[in-house]
């Protein structure tokens, strides 16, 4: 087999490494260097019996009709049989049938989810007698041990069971002792269980809208079972790091131990990316012309359907996913040239039909906080990790191939936070501290000395001190104070950082500019250096 790249070689024979038992090992690949192909070759070669799990359901009917799958078809034919749930068959029989043909197959696909119920009841998938398990996009595991994790009576069945005013533990006890809902029975039993067996990775309390709710501080760890009783697992995602460690995610699913030779490989050339960050909160209007003005197709990844439908309802032209509607349905609808606004398409969308030249992030994505009884019981630095990592894969959306070329526009100037900046790959250099001039993000300079922008006169005057820069000058009054271009901005439109102005009072200003006419470069060498070491 011949690799597309040294890097995804290199991925390969890390996986191929994994095939014997052993510690998880945890294998980040950047998104675009082809970690299906990556891991599913090794694998099948290997001859072992393999399990492989996915996100969603969409990406397993993916993964079926993917090249890697019929590319290792051709090395050595395998069998190959995703799971379905229960209620995708008429009969207990046809369940059964095709249950027992998937777990006599080489290769078994599963959910997320299956995984976290197998945890728990091993005979559900089996997982435990696979050779070696592989959880693809692992870095969204937590998410998926979540959903089952997180258990809630909502207010309206409180009020049902008269229980709304009931102290937490009584209501569940009334829950369980009258409830004919054997799903409402279920959850209040594992709220009941979760209050008279207390644990610090707990909660249980009541959200603001009266919903009685369960939520694990740490859902992944769910998992740990299954983790700790097979004989090879692997995570593999282009976000399993934060901050270049794995230490967020070896928390949230519980490992005692890693294999040594973990480790993530980003392609030394992958894509172009420009990032443009904003310097000020923009209006939804203002960020629908920034959305239109883009190069198309625009991928507008939204932190709600909230949000969507507000930038959509005045972007009539944009297709707009909604609440319950699959994402390949919302991408099926956006032309080769359109706009799609979508909540929830941080990653799992590829379409080759569309190569995404402008990704638009409008809020900042951190994790929507859980308030229970009053008080936060997620974290700041969880609902960052959340951030940085869904930032890293939203970029990615526009970068699927090597010679792909993207801008990201992030409309929020949290984005430039400097945690968040690490979701932005080192290959790629941004100027955070930087301004087009016209707007508050971009806009063609063209009327230079009338046309200047306020946000980097305050921003560059906050950054470089508020005090004019020429030697000998006291100047420090607010409105006595410019912010002077070392380049002419009439030489054309550019993108300004804080290494390209100086501060300067309006005299020396005025001066700066005749001595810029008489080309005396000399002495605005002076100022430019005395401009780098201001405070």
């Amino acid at each position: 087999m011949t690799y597309r790249s040294p890097e995804q070689a290199a991925y390969a024979k890390l996986i191929q490494g994994a095939t014997r038992p052993g510690p998880p090992l945890l294998a980040g690949a950047a998104a675009g260097l082809g970690k299906t192909h990556g891991y599913t070759i090794p694998l099948v070669k290997s001859g072992l019996r393999v399990a492989v799990a996915m996100s969603t359901r969409q990406l397993i009917t993916q993964y079926l009709e993917s090249d890697a799958v019929r590319t290792a078809q051709a090395i050595r034919p395998f069998s190959i049989i995703a799971l379905q749930a229960r209620r995708e068959f008429k009969t207990d029989k046809a369940y059964r049938e095709h249950k027992a043909q998937a777990i006599a197959a080489e290769v078994l696909v599963v959910t997320h989810a299956a995984a976290c119920i197998d945890s728990y009841a091993p005979s559900y998938a089996h997982l435990r007698e696979r050779d070696v398990v592989l959880f693809d996009e692992a870095d969204l595991l937590a998410d998926a041990a979540d959903l089952r994790s997180t258990c809630s009576i909502s207010a309206d069945d409180l009020v049902a069971l008269h229980a709304e005013r009931l102290p937490h533990l009584e209501a569940a006890q009334r829950a369980v002792s009258t409830s004919d809902d054997q799903e409402l029975k279920g959850v209040a039993k594992a709220i009941l269980g979760a209050l008279e067996r207390p644990a610090w990775y707990k909660e249980v309390g009541k959200e603001e809208d009266g919903t009685l709710t369960l939520k694990h501080r740490l859902p992944g760890r769910m998992l740990k079972a299954l983790i700790d009783e097979c004989p090879r697992c692997i995570f593999t995602s282009g976000t399993l790091q934060v901050s270049g460690r794995f230490d967020h995610f070896v928390q949230a699913l519980g490992l005692s131990a890693i294999a040594p030779e973990s480790r993530h490989i980003d392609p030394k050339h992958h894509g172009r990316l420009h990032v443009e960050v904003a310097s000020d909160e923009l209006t939804p209007q203002a960020v629908v012309e920034r959305i239109v003005a883009a190069q198309r197709p625009v991928l507008v990844l939204t932190t709600s359907h909230a949000l969507s439908q507000q930038l959509s309802q005045l972007c009539p032209e944009a297709a707009c996913r909604a609440p319950d509607e699959p994402l390949s349905s919302a991408v099926g609808r956006c032309p080769d040239e359109g706009i799609l606004i979508a909540a929830g398409a941080w990653s799992g969308l590829d379409e080759p039909r569309l190569r995404w030249k402008t990704v638009v992030i409008p809020k900042t994505p951190y994790l929507r906080p859980t308030v229970l009884d009053g008080r936060h019981v997620t974290r700041y630095l969880d609902s960052e990790v959340v951030a940085i990592r869904r930032t890293n894969q939203g970029l990615h959306r526009g970068l699927r191939t090597p010679d792909a070329e993207c801008t990201l526009l992030l409309l929020d100037p949290r984005s430039s936070r400097d945690a968040l900046r690490t979701a932005i790959p080192s290959r790629f250099h941004v100027e955070w501290e930087a301004f087009e001039e016209g707007s508050l993000v971009v806009r063609s300079h063209v009327q230079a000395e009338r046309h200047r922008d306020a946000s980097l006169r305050n921003f560059a005057i906050r950054k470089l001190g508020q005090k004019c820069s020429a030697p000998g000058c006291t100047e420090t009054a607010m409105h006595r104070l410019d912010v002077h271009h070392l380049k002419p901005i009439a030489e054309g439109q550019r993108i300004t950082t804080l290494s390209d102005v100086v501060v300067l009072c309006k005299n020396h200003h005025a001066d700066a500019h005749h001595q810029m006419r008489m080309a005396a470069i000399s002495e605005m060498d002076a100022l430019e250096s005395c401009g780098s070491t201001a405070t």
